[in-house]
């Protein structure tokens, strides 16, 4: 277990960093014992602990006990076909024949003898009767048995392995990522409850003006009027001709008016002068008229 001056302040209010610090307190325990083992009766040598030292011990620890395991089980492997080997020779009522035989051969017949007895072990021959040839034997079979077991066995330990590193790896993100939703730059303001209601309002009433538009624009699709055929056309120009004609007039009669002022009595004021000039200009000229019709006569 993790002593109190192993805890951060913060593993004290937050169970996840809790969690995090116990469980790498394990596994420094761990390495501990592994190191002391490894290193009896003799300490440890002294290294930097930190994240980093603590995942590569983890890695090298497992590594070693599975080359252990493989070793032992190699080994076993070997003692065992070793021991059925000396049984197999003991119970055969040759081997003093053999022995002797084997004292007494030259130097030629040992190494031929070698020769054929490190092929036949190659080929899996111990014997020369065709029913034991090859795997008929059974150590033959068992030894053969144990190769491919032990070829699993180390198969399926790199895929452990790589599991086991991709798991730390994901780990080490996951812890990342955790770290990082927690800090400050994820804490919501405190504003976010006010605008999410306004939002939310101006998300109804905006949907409620799409229906709306929605609805005008289906029923003038509805009302929209067929197309004028050609002499509706022809008479709608003789209209606008006729009301153009009309605004020409219009517009003359208008420009009579032109000067004047825009309140109507000083308007009409403006009209009486001028009606009484017109009167007076009209004396003028009738009697220019006659004094001249006067002057012709004479």
């Amino acid at each position: 277990m993790a002593s109190a001056s192993q805890w951060s302040p913060g593993a004290i209010f937050s169970p996840s960093q809790a969690r995090h610090q116990l469980a790498q307190a394990k596994d420094w325990n761990y390495i501990d014992t592994w190191l002391s083992a490894k290193y009896s009766p003799k300490s440890a040598p002294p290294f930097e602990r930190n994240n980093e030292t603590l995942k590569i011990l983890l890695a090298l620890a497992s590594w070693n006990e599975s080359v252990d395991e493989e070793r032992a089980l190699v080994a076993k492997v070997e003692a065992k076909a070793l021991e059925e080997l000396k049984a197999e020779t003991e119970a055969d009522a040759d081997a003093e024949v053999l022995e002797a035989l084997n004292h007494n051969l030259t130097r030629d017949g040992r190494q031929s003898l070698e020769s054929i007895a490190a092929l036949s072990v190659s080929l899996g021959a111990a014997s020369v009767d065709q029913a034991k040839y090859l795997a008929a034997h059974p150590t033959t079979r068992n030894i053969i048995g144990l190769t491919k077991l032990k070829f699993d066995l180390e198969q399926q330990a790199q895929r452990t392995k790589a599991l086991h590193e991709k798991l730390l790896s994901d780990l080490d993100l996951l812890r990342n990522t955790l770290t990082k939703v927690q800090s400050d730059e994820f804490v919501p303001p405190p504003s976010l409850p006010q605008k999410t209601a306004e939002w939310n309002r101006t998300t109804k009433i905006l949907t409620a003006k799409v229906q709306e538009y929605r609805d005008r624009l289906a029923a003038l699709n509805n009302d929209e009027q067929p197309s004028p055929s050609l002499p509706e056309v022809i008479a709608k120009e003789k209209e606008v001709a006729a009301l153009k004609a009309r605004v020409l007039h219009l517009e003359t009669q208008a420009k009579a008016f032109q000067g004047l002022p825009h309140d109507m009595d000083l308007a009409r004021l403006e009209v009486e002068r001028v009606r009484r000039e017109l009167e007076m200009l009209t004396r003028q000229r009738d009697k220019l008229f006659e004094g001249l019709v006067e002057n012709q006569g004479t």
